[in-house]
């Protein structure tokens, strides 16, 4: 596969060359948040931009990566140092201005790349306005770590998969390395009887406006310790090959 088509290495000329093979431009859309003892702040950034590289890659001339936004929704982490949060309507707003750019220099289709579950609400508001404003660019919302969670759950023990989880801290092993602490992974230590109300809440849609220090004491809802990069670079090829699958019948089925 060849490199992938970045935004942010090209100059304007190379990207008005780019333009005319060009289906769809992926947005990896992070956050800046507490990811327990094991892994760092940048973790659903790193995740989220490994995926669209990767998945650009399969798709070649017809894929470019813009560069990725830093900065979540991540209000119900600020109770553990280091994590920066936008609001919802702030990151809605941020989204739809990047379409807008993109779409103005004549991108067919913009794939926003969700790596953190707090913005959801802010995607899904984002591909409302920019799609209706924005026709005929095509504005699609995903959420990549759904790509990843469904991989993972094939090559690591259950116990793994959450929040700060072994998931995570696999994905960042294989992409950068330097961003993971493998002395510090742990167990989660939950608060049991508000970490299964909240799973249960979620399962059906809720919403229960929880800080994450009343569900865990580290951070963290899933195990670390399970964590390779074997196992990371596994979950993200898996994970890139079924987002290029999902944005190539997208792109087939409305003509982008």
């Amino acid at each position: 596969m060849a490199d992938p088509i970045l935004l942010a290495q090209r100059s304007w000329p190379e990207v008005r060359a780019v333009l005319a093979g060009n289906q769809v431009v992926l947005v990896p859309v992070g956050a800046h948040e507490q990811h327990g003892p094991g892994i760092a702040l940048a973790t659903d950034t790193i995740s989220a931009e490994a995926l669209c590289h990767r998945a650009a890659s399969r798709l070649g001339a017809r894929a470019a990566v813009a560069p990725a936004i830093p900065f979540g929704v991540s209000w119900h982490h600020m109770r553990f140092p280091g994590t920066i949060s936008l609001s919802s309507r702030t990151l809605a707003t941020v989204l739809v201005e990047v379409a807008t750019s993109l779409a103005r220099h004549g991108f067919p289709c913009v794939a926003f790349v969700n790596g953190h579950g707090g913005n959801s609400a802010a995607v899904a508001l984002a591909v409302e306005e920019a799609g209706q404003a924005l026709a005929p660019t095509r504005v699609l919302g995903l959420f990549g770590y759904a790509f990843i969670a469904e991989q993972a759950r094939e090559v690591l023990p259950g116990e793994a998969i959450g929040h700060a989880g072994g998931d995570e801290a696999a994905v960042v092993m294989a992409a950068a390395p330097a961003y993971a602490r493998p002395d510090a992974f742990v167990a989660p230590d939950v608060v049991v009887d508000q970490a299964a109300l909240s799973a249960q809440l979620r399962a059906y849609g809720g919403v229960s406006g929880a800080t994450y220090d009343a569900l865990t004491r580290n951070g963290a809802t899933g195990d670390t310790r399970p964590a390779t990069a074997a196992a990371g670079e596994q979950i993200l090829e898996r994970a890139a090959e079924r987002l290029a699958e999902v944005l190539a019948a997208f792109i087939e089925q409305t003509g982008a």
